[in-house]
């Protein structure tokens, strides 16, 4: 009973690290990583008043974006100019109020047809690898559970972001597939990076350092019956000493800087005595 319940705790951990949690905006966190290597395309994101990423491929065009649903696009076509719709104007004429949310739309709008599929659900997401044998080559982000292409299929988005540290943030440029979509998009941001843990260690060690030192002093008053005074601090003696030896430090230095400048405009003014400048 122990084992199968242990089995079933491990399970739920991976399908947990396998796929990521959108809040109720229809935004999940766009970072990830894999071992030591970290990726934050944070950047990518399109907010309001923002347009979504749109790529065009013969009578279809595509509606994305990255990390979190489709953002306000306007649709004069169902609605008052300036007013804005939060999906493209074709799904709204296709399904009205209750067109759904996504983080792509397939819509086509072309001599009076029309088509609205959703590419995917923000829900889905998920994280992987270009190539296992070399992270550095970029990320891939996944959605899935979009409106069905037959029977068994729904279509799915596959975001390839191939590290490339020359072309900023880039943009999507190709859009392939016919029911699962892979988007290619080239940009800085599919370039792993390490993380430096030095700030916050810094932080959390000074943190310490100062409850140690309270927790001396306030002991040394209550248990030691020392005095409220600077020697109830913990290796006072030795502060004192680091202090006044920085003290000294910066006085020296302070009479060196501004004793040597001294010592120059007296001998310059000696050496004006002493030669005089002929009339």
């Amino acid at each position: 009973m122990l084992y199968a319940t242990k089995a079933i705790l491990v399970l739920t951990l991976k399908l947990m690290a396998m796929g990521v949690k959108a809040d109720s905006t229809g935004e999940h966190e766009c970072r990830w990583k894999y071992n030591q290597l970290h990726w934050d395309l944070t950047p990518l994101i399109r907010h309001s008043p923002q347009r979504d990423y749109r790529v065009k491929r013969d009578r279809w065009e595509f509606y994305l974006n990255v990390c979190a649903n489709t953002i306000k696009v306007k649709g004069p076509a169902y609605s008052p100019p300036a007013q804005v719709e939060q999906v493209p104007s074709t799904c709204k004429q296709q399904f009205g109020p209750t067109a759904e949310r996504s983080p792509g739309y397939q819509t086509l709008q072309h001599d009076g047809e029309t088509a609205c599929y959703y590419m995917g659900n923000v829900h889905t997401a998920k994280w992987g690898l270009l190539d296992e044998n070399n992270p550095e080559d970029g990320v891939k982000l996944t959605y899935s559970a979009g409106t069905k292409c037959d029977a068994k299929t729904g279509r799915s988005i596959e975001y390839h972001f191939i590290c490339d540290p020359q072309i900023g943030v880039g943009q999507p440029v190709t859009v392939a597939g016919e029911c699962r979509f892979m988007v290619i998009w080239q940009t800085i941001y599919a370039c792993p990076f390490y993380p430096t843990h030095y700030p916050r260690l810094l932080l959390w060690s000074s943190v310490a350092i100062v409850l140690y030192l309270l927790m001396g002093f306030a002991y040394n008053i209550r248990n030691n019956g020392m005095k409220v005074s600077l020697a109830a601090i913990p290796h006072s003696s030795s502060f004192l000493a680091l202090w006044a030896w920085l003290k000294y430090l910066v006085m020296s230095l302070f009479g060196f800087l501004f004793g040597n400048r001294e010592r120059d405009i007296g001998s310059s003014e000696e050496t004006t005595r002493l030669n005089p400048t002929p009339v």
